[in-house]
């Protein structure tokens, strides 16, 4: 009987182990299987900013979430459609006083594929106007990207969070090459000075007139003038080639030049002696 408090007492240590242990549980599994529950929204203000020649730019959106079949871009923290619409009104800047620009959202999707990889793809065009309404320019970016998140879950918020940081990196690359390729003569500077070999503003809608392009000398190409060879003679008319015989020289004086051409030294003039000159020789009478 003396042994039975000893071993109520055990029993008792042993009771509040397990329930302290039980009650831990719950947090050692969280800690083992936590995600992030916040996430940093997804911001492009710290890259450089493209200033159009145009006094307003308007976003519009044709591919929210869910509108490809499958999608599952409406489970991400921040959905591609909404990072899109950041990046335009973070970097495309209007600082002209006429005309206008679009940016349109074509595509903005996320697709579960079998095996646990996600399909991810994003689409945007920028369509610029003149005052008059006709198109001014137009610049095209797309991409793709997967992510095959290996033991985690493929629609969990980290993993959607993570494949669209991914797929705007390389959107904001494309958009700013496509821009800078498309819509090169449309760029100004932030007090919207035109940049060096830019255009105001040009219509190139379908009844506009277009100028003609201007060649300058230096890159004109040089005229070649090709030898044309006179055409052959045929039948009678063909005659053949009789050396030139040298014009003979009159053996008498000329009549019209008697003392030759001003060229030719004209020959002395022999004259008889005057009178009394002449003397017979010695011996003669």
């Amino acid at each position: 009987m003396s042994q039975s408090p000893s071993r109520v007492k055990n029993f008792l240590r042993f009771g509040s182990l397990c329930l302290a242990l039980g009650s831990a549980s719950p947090l050692l599994t969280a800690c083992g299987d936590s995600e992030p529950q916040s996430f940093a929204p997804l911001d492009y203000n710290y890259l450089s900013k493209m200033h159009l020649n145009v006094a307003h730019i308007e976003i519009v959106d044709t591919a929210p979430p869910g509108s490809a079949p499958g999608d599952i871009s409406g489970k991400a923290p921040t959905t591609p459609q909404q990072a899109l619409e950041q990046m335009a009104r973070d970097r495309l800047i209007a600082s002209g006083t006429e005309g206008g620009g679009t940016f349109t959202i074509t595509k903005a999707s996320i697709l579960h594929a079998p095996g646990g990889t996600l399909l991810g793809e994003l689409e945007a065009h920028i369509d610029l106007s003149a005052p008059s309404g006709g198109r001014a320019g137009y610049a095209l970016a797309h991409i793709t990207r997967s992510l095959n998140p290996g033991d985690k879950d493929p629609e969990s918020r980290a993993v959607l969070y993570d494949l669209t940081s991914q797929m705007m990196q390389d959107m904001n690359v494309e958009l700013e090459f496509q821009i800078k390729k498309s819509l090169h003569d449309w760029l100004v500077d932030a007090s919207g000075a035109p940049l060096q070999g830019a255009i105001q503003q040009q219509d190139i809608g379908p009844n506009a007139a277009l100028s003609a392009p201007s060649v300058s000398s230096a890159n004109a190409p040089k005229a070649t003038v090709q030898p044309v060879s006179a055409p052959a003679a045929t039948g009678n008319a063909a005659l053949s080639a009789a050396p030139v015989a040298p014009v003979a020289k009159p053996q008498g004086p000329d009549a019209i030049f008697p003392l030759g051409d001003d060229d030719t030294p004209a020959a002395p003039a022999v004259k008889s002696p005057q009178p009394g000159v002449l003397s017979l020789p010695t011996g003669h009478s």
